[in-house]
């Protein structure tokens, strides 16, 4: 799947690139057998599509719903957007899972970036609106459900 190049990526501006996921997509943690496929799939597509964002829109930064206390929580040493972070030489920085009222303060200082945001799907829809209330420009992606 190729990402349509939007006018204002094609100019250069900068923006956030906001995704929405189930929180068992964004690390390799172990999941319930009776949906080990459908998470493995879901997973699969996710980082492709993920990487591809990278690619596409010049992301400079990775920032996500998640923190060190989540990754013990969910049994894991890296989440997939630290590890694309470390692998292509990309910042990234977690912010409070919940929080999202506190999430505007930890990426405020990245207006001049292009990022990826991937948070908790119940937050796609207002955090955006914030984003944007806050003079970010915003790019909604897809959403990923585990069904």
């Amino acid at each position: 799947m190729r990402l349509v190049e939007t006018e204002r990526a094609s100019e250069g501006a900068l923006m956030i690139y906001l995704i929405g996921v189930n929180h068992a997509l964004q690390s390799d943690a172990p999941s319930r057998a009776n949906k080990l496929r459908i998470v493995r799939e879901k997973r699969a597509s996710f980082k492709a599509h993920a990487l591809e964002v990278i690619k596409e829109f010049n992301i400079t930064i990775l920032a996500e719903e998640f923190n060190d206390e989540a990754k013990k929580i969910w049994g894991v040493s890296e989440t997939t957007l630290e590890k694309f972070g470390k692998a292509k030489g990309i910042k990234h920085r977690f912010c409070e899972p919940g929080r999202e009222e506190v999430w505007l303060s930890q990426i405020e200082d990245c207006k001049e970036e292009n990022m990826l945001f991937v948070c908790g799907d119940d937050h796609f829809e207002s955090f955006g609106k914030t984003l944007i209330a806050a003079g970010f420009d915003v790019e909604h992606g897809p959403r990923w459900h585990i069904s």
